[in-house]
């Protein structure tokens, strides 16, 4: 049986703040890093950050007790939704693969949700760590390959970013940007071979383009997260995206007109203009990524599952549609999938 996805949820912080509000916050005065607020093209984020507790001075230790907090909350919620939604129980998930880059935890983020979910002692599980913002697709990757080897089984997919934990204040421009853009959320998949509606994942692929191994990522100055975003992303990713784009549809003896249903990485606003442009894609194809980074920005690993449930929510799809679902991440790496309705 070929995996399907069941259904997909997402969840979001309380707080939500406009591009103004994180702009004071951050306190940036000259015009060039404001301006990467302005060009961002994004409306609001939600943060895990309670703004009548805001200090801009939190410790290590702060950050990562906000990180265990928010990462967990937020996983769970995504979780039960996406359970409910495929209309199965916890006790009915066989795998669970669980992501997130923005930081750790141990035991890790997949024990605690099987015991806040009241998972089955016998569950099979992986956790994958420190893959970005394609680390959704790499975690579906292994639910994928799970399915296959076990084809009455189902899997629960997770991925949960607290990117306010990787603020950083200091005089990189690469750092206001990823002020500007970056926020939080969860999203979760649920897969089965033995669901009836929803597209099947006819196959994935991955592809690095190891030169560029600098150009993303995070390092670790004092103990704390900080990204590492190289002016170059704008133009890797969109390249990528296309080469990822080919050879998926090669597999299967497609040509672009034939793909009806695009998913791609709401990175930023200029990966997207590119993207459109090396793709041939028209407005309606980017609506749906243009408008997850405008009403939320960019949460890594999950925003391309806040895509996926756009899409799914607003668009009808009939059988013998194709569909092509596009991550980006570090190292550098494009994550693809492969979607037929």
């Amino acid at each position: 049986m070929t995996p399907r996805i069941a259904a997909v949820a997402t969840a979001v912080p309380p707080y939500r703040y406009t591009q103004a509000q994180i702009l004071a916050l951050a306190g940036y005065a000259d015009a060039r890093r404001r301006g990467f607020f302005a060009a961002s093209d994004i409306e609001g984020r939600h943060l895990w950050i309670d703004p009548a507790r805001f200090t801009p001075n939190e410790t290590v230790d702060d950050l990562n007790a906000r990180f265990r907090e928010g990462a967990l909350a937020l996983a769970e919620s995504a979780a039960r939704a996406a359970l409910e939604r495929a209309g199965w129980s916890a006790g009915e998930v066989d795998f669970i693969a669980t992501t997130t880059c923005t930081g750790r935890l141990t035991p890790s983020l997949d024990a605690h949700l099987v015991a806040r979910l009241g998972g089955r002692s016998d569950i099979q599980r992986v956790h994958v760590g420190d893959t970005g913002c394609a680390s959704a697709m790499v975690a579906l990757q292994q639910a994928w390959n799970h399915l296959h080897a076990f084809p009455g089984h189902r899997a629960l997919v997770i991925a949960v970013e607290i990117c306010s934990t990787a603020y950083f204040l200091d005089d990189r421009l690469e750092s206001a940007v990823a002020h500007a853009i970056f926020a939080d959320g969860a999203g979760a998949l649920a897969l089965g071979g033995d669901h009836p509606r929803g597209p099947a994942i006819i196959g994935h692929r991955t592809l690095f383009s190891s030169e560029h191994l600098s150009a993303m990522g995070f390092e670790y100055p004092g103990g704390r997260p900080r990204v590492v975003l190289s002016k170059d992303v704008r133009r890797i990713g969109a390249t990528m995206m296309g080469e990822m784009a080919r050879v998926l549809m090669e597999t299967q003896g497609l040509k672009r007109a034939d793909v009806a249903h695009w998913v791609l990485h709401s990175a930023g606003r200029r990966v997207l203009d590119r993207a459109r442009e090396l793709l041939d894609l028209t407005d309606a194809q980017m609506a749906h990524p243009r408008a997850v980074l405008r009403e939320h920005g960019n949460m890594s690993s999950a925003t391309i599952l806040f895509v996926l449930e756009r899409l799914l929510g607003l668009e009808h799809p009939v059988p013998g549609d194709w569909g092509l679902m596009i991550g980006l991440g570090p190292g550098f790496a494009a994550e693809g999938a492969l979607l037929r309705w």
